[in-house]
């Protein structure tokens, strides 16, 4: 298996807490080649990752980070991420010329059991393999895509590289965020699905894969309501995804506003993170504070203790109606 992780400096402990748990939960797959595209991590830590992945008997391989903004020729806007959220959508000259096939995973994601299922999936036709990511259908309009099109996270991907370079995908990618000024809703998922979506080339996989933290914020019938996805996911497949993930993604929510390396998280899978962070080199790292805006501070405790349906009214409102609304038109003023 080719795993492809990317972080900063700052991020790197909570990154070793994942490939910890990759390499813990996988210690029967023949291989396991970690890449880590670095955005200028310190030789302290470099030290670390290669401590642990030596410590199960593997290796990883640190990638110089690309200048995607000249890349691109105009500035990306991230918003509130970082720059390296765009690297996976230009691993195919990023890694090696002789990886054909990728398991892309952000740093906020726990390994839970063995990934040789997700690696083996048979894309058919598709270049790409992803979970649903559970929006309503004007995200997709946004985008160009039509309302039956695929709408994916991209925290958790598989990549058929071999077809992306034949594609010659990422001068499409570059097209995309050129056409857009650089500013797309939700960075490089946006363009992702802006692009190979629209030719149908994503498969949608299992929830399992991507357990996002709004699936554990959320009943399903809350859930329906608060997002208002028109194709979803079934009841039975969010059960399964919520009762036992193969990986957890510690997305963000408005709703629980902290994440597991904050000391006053309450996510059911908390304890999973903690678990592999006390078997990482970063073990006797503080957690992090939680250095939310006051506004988002606020944000959580309103929605938390006002009548459940008028905050899963005033929610969906906003996340499936008016915030699509306003990045559509701050998208057509911005071309």
């Amino acid at each position: 298996m080719n795993i492809v992780y990317s972080s900063s400096d700052s991020y790197s402990p909570i990154a070793g807490v994942s490939i910890c748990s990759l390499l813990y939960n996988n210690k029967d797959a023949d291989e396991i080649n970690i890449f880590m595209i670095d955005n200028n991590i310190s030789d302290e830590n470099k030290k670390r990752f290669k401590d642990l992945a030596e410590q199960y008997g593997r290796k990883i391989v640190f990638i110089k980070q690309p200048d995607l903004n000249k890349q691109a020729g105009v500035e990306i806007e991230v918003g509130r991420w970082n720059i390296s959220t765009f690297f996976r959508l230009f691993l195919c000259t990023i890694l090696p010329d002789n990886i054909d096939r990728c398991i892309y995973l952000d740093c906020d994601t726990v390994i839970r059991h063995s990934l040789s299922e997700l690696w083996n999936i048979d894309l058919g036709k598709c270049v790409v393999a992803a979970v649903d990511d559970c929006r309503s259908d004007r995200y997709k309009t946004e985008l160009g895509l039509t309302a039956d099109s695929t709408y994916t996270n991209n925290g958790v991907l598989l990549i058929d590289l071999k077809s992306w370079r034949e594609m010659n995908v990422e001068k499409d990618f570059l097209k995309f965020i050129i056409a857009h000024n650089g500013n797309i809703t939700y960075v490089d998922q946006g363009v992702l699905n802006g692009v190979l979506a629209k030719k149908g080339l994503v498969k949608v996989i299992h929830t399992k894969y991507d357990a996002m933290t709004v699936f554990f914020d959320f009943n399903f019938k809350d859930l329906m309501k608060v997002r208002r996805p028109e194709h979803h996911l079934s009841e039975q497949e969010y059960n399964e995804a919520v009762e036992d993930p193969y990986i957890i993604h510690f997305t963000s929510c408005f709703m629980s506003g902290t994440r597991p390396w904050n000391d006053n998280n309450n996510h059911p899978f908390k304890e999973d993170y903690l678990k592999y962070k006390g078997m990482s080199p970063w073990k006797d790292f503080p957690q992090y504070p939680d250095d939310r805006k006051k506004a988002k501070k606020l944000m959580t405790t309103v929605c938390n203790i006002m009548p459940k349906c008028l905050m899963i009214a005033g929610i969906s409102l906003v996340h499936s109606k008016l915030y699509p609304m306003i990045r559509s038109l701050k998208g057509k003023n911005n071309r």
